[in-house]
């Protein structure tokens, strides 16, 4: 695993400008402790084979908290100029990337401690 490549694919998704990076690296970096800590034992995450798809995973991962973190920010939900109203949906960005998170979870399900499941009596 790469904090640069996470970084750099953090970016690409979330449409952060190149200026405002500095401040979200401890996000990737939480993602990318976390991806790390929920490893199997066996797995090495620099190998070829896993390193490139644990990047993208954490760079997902960091996009999900990152949309958690600027829904609790951003109190303004619309804004109007004159004729032209734009409308932001926090709660429907966050489902996206929870969404999206989870999609990407799955493909690297076979690198993961399956720490999830749990049955319970009825």
């Amino acid at each position: 695993m790469n904090l640069e490549e996470i970084l750099e694919r953090f970016k690409i998704i979330s449409g952060v400008l190149e200026g405002d990076t500095a401040k979200w690296i401890p996000i990737c970096e939480d993602a990318f402790h976390e991806i790390l800590l929920s490893l199997k034992k066996d797995v090495d995450h620099n190998a070829p084979e896993n390193s490139r798809r644990l990047n993208v995973a954490a760079a997902v991962l960091a996009f999900y908290k990152y949309s958690l973190c600027k829904a609790s920010v951003d109190s303004t939900e619309a804004f109007t100029a004159g004729e032209i109203r734009i409308k932001t949906d926090s709660q429907s960005n966050i489902k996206s990337a929870y969404r999206m998170w989870r999609e990407t979870r799955k493909s690297i399900s076979d690198l993961l401690e399956d720490n999830e499941f749990v049955f319970e009596r009825i």
